[in-house]
């Protein structure tokens, strides 16, 4: 019940986030901007979302590979496009940590690789969405704060393995510095590869690198808020509102983060479903029914 709860509060905020930018974003305007774009523009922009997502599996993967047995090459890409696919149909259940369920291992290995890798990405991207914050609004000083989210997810840890029972769930020998230097590089990476694509798309607005790179990077921040569905609602918002100090208009602002949205996740989403479909020994409908069994005994 809880869960269905929740669902349904982030579709009633992604609706209502959208409708509030409907006042102020002319519907034909944003299609037209959509026409406007070159076709080889639009690939570009696919392309680089496909680069994201490789290298999101990458850091991944040599998190796996760390903490994990082997895997082949078949459950590596299926495990990558079906996590983009379980984020968005399974929000509330099993979300993007069902991905590391295609991979051999037991549960203990599993949890703690996807929470670790989680880890170092989330705080990685906070760090640079806090500097990103001071630069476009320097009155807001204090969003430096973010940066030392390191410090912070590192104390949290240490009081967990001290005060409760999650020592026990904690594999032996975790090669901690292997572990976080590859994922914050590979992290670093994607950041490199997101960033590209709103330079793509907004230099034709006089924007230089350094305000693409600073707002882009906010954005991908204000889309962490989890309270929509995949972020959808806070992206747009936050797009429109950064973009306009740099003269980008409303209705190109919403068009360039929801392209560079469907690009990096509901694009590589429909790879999932194929791949859960056709190329997996795990389907999708058995993924589907695993998670209405567990609402059924919860």
């Amino acid at each position: 019940m809880n869960k269905i709860l929740s669902n349904f509060l982030k579709i009633a905020v992604t609706v209502f986030l959208f409708w509030w930018l409907s006042r102020s974003v002319d519907f034909y305007e944003l299609v037209a901007y959509f026409r406007s774009i070159p076709t080889y523009l639009v690939l570009l922009i696919y392309l680089l979302g496909l680069i994201n997502a490789g290298a999101q599996g990458l850091r991944f993967f040599y998190s796996v590979h760390l903490l994990m047995p082997p895997f082949t090459k078949k459950q590596a890409i299926v495990s990558l496009f079906a996590g983009f696919t379980l984020r968005i149909i399974l929000p509330g259940s099993v979300g993007e940590v069902g991905k590391i369920f295609l991979l051999p291992g037991d549960n203990k290995s599993r949890l703690y690789t996807f929470l670790l890798d989680a880890f170092y990405c989330t705080a990685t991207n906070l760090f640079f969405f806090g500097i990103a914050c001071f630069l476009l609004f320097p009155k807001m000083w204090y969003m430096l704060g973010f940066c030392f989210i390191f410090i912070v997810f590192f104390w949290i840890y240490r009081l967990l393995v001290h005060t409760t029972d999650f020592k026990k769930h904690i594999p032996d020998n975790v090669p901690y510095f292997k572990f976080g230097v590859a994922n914050i590089t590979f992290t670093t990476l994607t950041m490199v590869v997101y960033v590209s694509q709103y330079w793509a798309l907004l230099k034709q607005y006089g924007m230089d690198l350094f305000e693409v790179a600073k707002s882009s990077i906010f954005i991908l921040g204000v889309g962490f808020i989890p309270f929509s569905f995949a972020g959808m609602g806070f992206r747009e918002n936050g797009a429109k509102y950064v973009l306009e100090m740099f003269n980008v208009p409303s209705e190109a602002a919403v068009g360039v983060a929801l392209l560079i949205f469907s690009a990096n996740v509901l694009f590589p989403a429909l790879i999932g479903v194929i791949m859960l479909t056709f190329v997996s020994d795990i389907k999708l409908h058995d993924i589907k029914e695993m998670v209405k069994r567990k609402e059924r005994e919860s």
